[in-house]
């Protein structure tokens, strides 16, 4: 049998985990990148949580460079220069309110 302090405490533990609320419209915060989101320091990251910078951004050229950062957005690896196409077609992801990932 269960005193009645275990009892309580167990019911205080339900009550906080209803209260936890996530927020309905977590989709909404991030979404694919698309051409018009594309600019130069824009702030992107893949699904395993990969983020890279836009250093540049060539639209005679169809082409545009990255760079991959750190934890604390540093500059981490060296720099990639895919088509504009094919950057959209990787799946990268940017923040809705267009605040760093």
């Amino acid at each position: 049998m269960q005193s009645s302090s275990a009892t309580a405490r167990r019911s205080r533990l339900l009550i906080f985990k209803h209260r936890t609320k996530v927020p309905q419209n977590l989709e909404a915060t991030v979404r694919k990148v698309t051409a018009a989101d594309l600019a130069v320091g824009l702030i992107c990251a893949d699904r395993d949580g990969n983020r890279i910078r836009i250093d540049s951004l060539d639209h005679g050229a169809a082409k545009l460079s990255y760079h991959f950062l750190n934890d604390e957005l540093r500059v981490q690896e060296g720099i990639q220069e895919p088509s504009i196409q094919r950057f959209l077609s990787e799946g990268w992801y940017v923040s809705a309110s267009r605040g760093a990932l």
